[in-house]
Order: C-alpha cells, then structure tokens, then sequence
C-alpha cells in the first residue's frame, strides 16, 4: 500500500469500513431507508478515483496538505512541513500508478467487498460532489469525505 494515498482509506466516501474505523454505526431510522447495492457502491468509487485522477494537479496537493494537517501517516506533518513540492511530487508519482484503471478497479472491488453500507445520504453526497466539472470546486467538495476519517 502506497504510503502518501492509500487509496482504500482514502476514499472515506461510504467506505470507513474499508478503513478499520471504530466509528459506530449509524442508528437505525425508525422506517427502514434502501442502501446502495455493493456493485453500486463499486461504480460510486471508481467514478470518484476516476475524477480525482482528471483533476489530479488540484486533488493532490489538496490531499497532501490534508494528511498533513492530520499527520496521517504519523510524521507526513513534518515531512511537508520540510518539502512540501517534494511530497506532493511523490504523491502525484504514486498516485499515476494508483490512478490506473486496473488499480481503480482492484481497489473498488477490496473496498465493495469489505463494507457494510453506508448510509445512503454519504453515497449522494459524493455523487452531488461528481457533477462539479471545475476541479477546484470538486476538489473542495469531496475533500471533507477524506477530512472525516483523518479527524478521528
């Protein structure tokens, strides 16, 4: 697993199972609500890895400067701190390999298979995230997903 992205933990959209997070579930509403099906919840993250990769010069940095501010991984913090166009260099340079179709696939299909469904309004909000063709916009809205899991 590549150390600045991640992609299974990055993709916080309706996957923190994927993630090993302790973070309950949500309660149960009192009328039952129809979740994602897994194939569903597949499409949703390869649409999304595959827009993070049309917008790569915009999403990375962003990314960066996020497990930054979380340091996660443990000591990312001071390595920006250090180097910050170095980091985001190695990220982009992992991320052309992470970002592959194959890989795209490969990592949807780990994260599908590991989850229990979210709930439905976290997979709408990431989809309401997909129709921004603006890169610094999509960027903004999609990384208070990714935010979520490293504020644990």
């Amino acid at each position: 697993m590549n150390r600045f992205l991640s992609l299974v933990c990055l993709l916080a959209l309706p996957v923190a199972a994927a993630c090993g997070t302790t973070e309950a579930a949500p309660a149960q509403p009192s009328a039952p609500r129809a979740q994602p099906a897994t194939t569903e919840l597949h499409a949703l993250c390869v649409e999304v890895l595959t827009h993070n990769r049309t917008c790569t010069d915009t999403y990375i940095p962003a990314l960066v400067d996020l497990r930054a501010k979380y340091d996660v991984p443990a000591g990312i913090a001071a390595e920006v701190k250090a180097d910050r166009d170095g980091m985001i260099a190695a990220a982009k340079q992992e991320w052309a390999t992470d970002s592959a179709d194959e890989a795209i696939a490969a990592t949807c299909t780990k994260m599908a298979s590991a989850l229990d469904q979210p709930p439905p309004h976290d997979a709408d909000a990431a989809r309401a995230c997909l129709t921004q063709t603006d890169c610094a916009a999509y960027t903004a809205c999609i990384m208070p997903f990714f935010e979520k899991r490293f504020a644990k």
